[in-house]
């Protein structure tokens, strides 16, 4: 009990000297030095980062990780000008398997050099003048409707009452509302093709015979 005693004591006298020299006022003057505000306090501030500036929709676009073969698509048809200012779009993406998913002849017909007008047209029917978030579209008073594209056709959006998702013309979406600066993406499981466009890239082989210059007879 003699140890634990003496221990207390010393405890005592060691808080009791702090609070002596804590109390001192060469000791205290130094303290209220080091803990007053300083004067300048713009000489001390530290600047803020800059917030990041959001992304625009292809730098959105790349960064899902799933749209490389639209962003392909979207160059070779020449609209990844960022000279072009159409306004706020919301573009339904279809992702890279998507895209994979379509017919060898019909990838081929699109990425040909003759098919750079259809190809145009294909990717315009993705997109849809304004902001359409799927809240915006889950609260629609119907459940089939549809909303005009770039390209000037309709697309059916149909509302799933049991899942409460969304499709546009049959595709799902596999990934919503990625936002942008100009607009928002939804990721879609399927290329949409327009009707106009569809025809074209089905319609049989010209039969009309080749038209022979006389020289060549």
């Amino acid at each position: 009990m003699r140890g634990v005693a003496e221990a207390i004591r010393s405890l005592v006298a060691v808080v009791l000297f702090a609070v002596a020299v804590a109390g001192s006022p060469a000791v205290a003057g130094d303290l209220s030095a080091s803990l007053s505000p300083c004067g300048d306090m713009d000489q001390h501030a530290v600047a803020e980062p800059a917030a990041p500036q959001p992304m625009n929709l292809k730098e959105a676009a790349i960064a899902t990780g799933v749209l490389a073969k639209m962003m392909e698509a979207t160059k070779l048809a020449g609209l990844d000008n960022p000279e072009v200012d159409v306004g706020p779009l919301t573009l339904l993406a279809p992702s890279d398997d998507a895209f994979d998913a379509l017919p060898q002849d019909i990838r081929a017909k699109l990425l040909a050099p003759e098919g750079r007008g259809l190809l145009t047209d294909l990717l315009l029917y993705h997109a849809i003048p304004g902001l359409y978030p799927t809240e915006r579209l889950l609260k629609a008073k119907v459940r089939n409707f549809t909303i005009s594209a770039i390209e000037g056709s309709p697309i059916e959006i149909n509302k799933i009452r049991k899942t409460g998702e969304i499709e546009f013309a049959g595709a799902k979406i596999l990934r919503s509302d990625v936002i942008a600066s100009d607009g928002i993406i939804h990721v879609i499981d399927k290329v949409l093709i327009p009707p106009a466009v569809m025809a074209a890239l089905t319609a049989p082989p010209s039969t009309e015979p080749a038209v022979v210059a006389e020289g060549d007879q």
